[in-house]
């Protein structure tokens, strides 16, 4: 089942939650009224209060956000595992006539096994074996090939779990800046 659908489901349960609990508070105002028995009430408001708690787990346990998108939470596992791979790999390459280190190195290796394993393409398996050829076997690597690789994997990534085209390209935008970007640590 996809992403999209366990959230529009998890939310059909959350809005039917909500609408019984509002119905058993206004038969409770209606019985008072009349002075009957408030139990059958209290006991319509408690199954909808139930429903709203069992979506509201079923939200926290299934989906993070990723670029304040919701994603199931093993794609978000696997979108920062990937990310942060693809940062590490490029890590020791930031200023010029810098060797690759080893970190880096097994850092490009994660990224091709990483994407062999989550089932992408043949041509992001492709782009990722070239991009760790660059950093494992060049003495200079062309960074702008990796780089170039790198966006073209997480977009293509991005567009297989985010159904809009638009949210998928700037969430794809948002992983490559920060695959690409540094930050100076005191």
């Amino acid at each position: 089942m996809s992403a999209s659908t366990e959230a529009i489901l998890i939310e059909i349960v959350f809005g039917l939650g909500a609408l019984i609990v509002i119905g058993g508070l206004l038969s409770l105002v209606v019985m008072k009224r009349h002075h009957q028995s408030m139990r059958p009430a209290m006991t319509v408001v408690l199954c909808g209060a139930g429903l709203v708690i069992i979506a509201i787990l079923l939200n926290v346990l299934v989906f993070k956000t990723y670029d304040h998108v919701r994603v199931k939470k093993n794609q978000y596992y696997e979108a920062t595992s990937l990310t942060t791979n693809m940062r590490a790999s490029l890590a020791s390459s930031r200023t010029a006539n810098q060797p690759v280190s080893t970190q880096s190195k097994k850092a490009s290796k994660n990224v091709t096994y990483l994407i062999k394993h989550l089932n992408q393409s043949k041509i992001a398996v492709k782009r990722a074996q070239v991009a760790q050829h660059e950093l494992t076997t060049q003495k200079q690597p062309d960074l702008k090939l990796v780089r170039r690789n790198y966006r073209l994997i997480l977009t293509g990534y991005f567009a297989g779990i985010i159904r809009q085209p638009a949210t998928a390209q700037r969430v794809s935008q948002h992983a490559y800046h920060q695959v690409t970007t540094y930050s100076l640590t005191k």
